[in-house]
């Protein structure tokens, strides 16, 4: 009897009457609108185009004017939102105009009726937001405590003062890392070039979103850390620097690891990792709510979704151990006076140091699509639009996890604990959260 699309649009096969009472939100500046609408620009096309024709009884339509009428199911509108896609769902404009469709599609008896204007989602927008950040943040005193028993305590080391980074070398090494993170979309193409020409790697790793982002942030790591290790070896016959100072070793004299301690340092990331779950979990039985800010960040783990958990932990775990070689060796700061105060210094450098080159890759994407209306990645099927409107969800990872790294290692001295912590959350939101689906191309 009724029908409201939201950031899609009808096809030309849509008839006057067919779908029944039917409402488009769409966006202005929706980064999906050639796949569908088909048009470059929206506002001058859409209800000109050979689907608008088809479906309006209306030679001639305007956005936000109802045509047809509801008895017969005629009833037809177009709203045009000044957002992108992502928002489209997030509009108060869009939620009020959905609910007043139907309302007036269904003709719910009115005691069962509030304002549309009356709005109180945000309140649990925000709500789960601030959850889920008060659930990762009580992961640090509770590691500070844990750490502080006599089984965790020979984690705790001193930060050696051998190597600390100038501004200078913090913007360079910085920048150096951030012309590396944006070869994002490149190193996306190069995985979907070996999906559909080479093997078909669905079958194994059936997330392809989560794929694409994985493959990148392994393969940026990775590239790094071969650039830090010649920076390394520079530095190291000249300075004698050595891996310890770094916090990468557990040896002065030579590369060595403590597999005591690196176990050690598992069973206390993977139990604050237990914990952070069970938090959810909670949240989830109690109030049916999970974590979410526009995205969906972390809901519970089906039996099935746990297996991927196990499939795709490794790959993100060795992104962030090496990730954390770079933050907390190569681009170390000095200590800023106090505990709390380095803690909140190096926490913002490192978290500006991963974002702040997502941020500017985005605004090439963005900015053209503001001013001039130009998209200039889209890709088949908006595979490349998909990928750059996912780095929304990255930066918000980003700055929830880059700081736990940096806490613990300033309690351990190490970069392991954070990395193998991090590795289990960022694994368990995208699998928890993400589609279980190939990108269409």
């Amino acid at each position: 009897r009724a029908l409201v699309i939201s950031g899609f649009a009808y096809r030309q096969d849509a008839m006057p009457t067919n779908p029944q009472n039917m409402l488009m939100i769409f966006g202005t500046y929706d980064e999906y609108r050639e796949r569908m609408t088909g048009t470059n620009d929206v506002e001058a096309e859409w209800l000109k185009s050979p689907a608008t024709q088809a479906a309006f009884s209306e030679a001639d339509p305007e956005f936000g004017v109802v045509y047809g009428n509801f008895v017969d199911g005629s009833a037809r509108k177009v709203v045009l939102l000044p957002v992108i896609h992502l928002k489209e769902s997030h509009s108060r404009v869009g939620v009020a105009a959905a609910v007043e469709w139907m309302r007036a599609a269904l003709n719910p008896p009115s005691e069962f009726w509030i304002d549309a204007q009356s709005q109180t989602w945000e309140i649990k927008e925000y709500a789960t937001l601030v959850a889920m950040l008060s659930g990762l943040a009580s992961v640090l005193p509770l590691g500070l405590i844990l750490l502080r028993t006599k089984y965790f305590a020979p984690l705790v080391t001193e930060i050696s003062d051998a190597h600390t980074c100038t501004t200078k070398d913090f913007v360079k090494f910085a920048s150096i890392n951030g012309l590396l993170m944006w070869i994002y979309l490149p190193i996306i193409l190069v995985l979907f070039a070996i999906h559909i020409y080479v093997v078909q790697i669905d079958k194994v790793f059936p997330m392809m979103l989560v794929n694409g982002t994985v493959w990148w942030f392994l393969w940026v790591n990775v590239i790094g850390f071969l650039i830090l290790r010649r920076w390394y070896k520079r530095r190291h016959q000249d300075t004698g620097l050595s891996w310890s100072d770094l916090g990468v070793s557990f040896r002065k004299d030579h590369f060595a690891l403590d597999w005591g301690q690196i176990c050690k340092s598992a069973i206390l990331a993977l139990a604050l990792f237990g914990y952070s779950y069970f938090l959810e979990h909670i949240l989830e039985q109690v109030f049916i709510v999970d974590y979410r800010f526009i995205f969906p960040f972390a809901s519970d783990l089906t039996p099935y979704r746990f297996a991927m958990w196990l499939l795709y932990f490794p790959f993100l775990l060795v992104g962030f151990v090496l990730m954390g070689f770079f933050l907390h060796g190569q681009l170390r700061l000095p200590s800023k006076g106090g505990w709390f105060k380095t803690f909140w210094a190096w926490s913002q450098a490192n978290t500006l140091a991963m974002i702040v080159p997502l941020i500017l890759f985005m605004l090439v994407q963005y900015i053209p699509l503001f001013t001039v209306g130009v998209i200039p990645f889209v890709g088949p099927g908006g595979m490349l639009a998909n990928f750059t409107m996912s780095l929304f969800h990255i930066i918000g990872v980003l700055i929830m996890v880059v700081p736990i790294s940096t806490w613990f290692y300033q309690l351990t001295g190490r970069p392991y604990v954070g990395a193998i912590l991090n590795a289990a959350i960022v694994t368990w939101m995208f699998v928890s959260s993400q589609v279980i689906a190939p990108i269409p191309v």
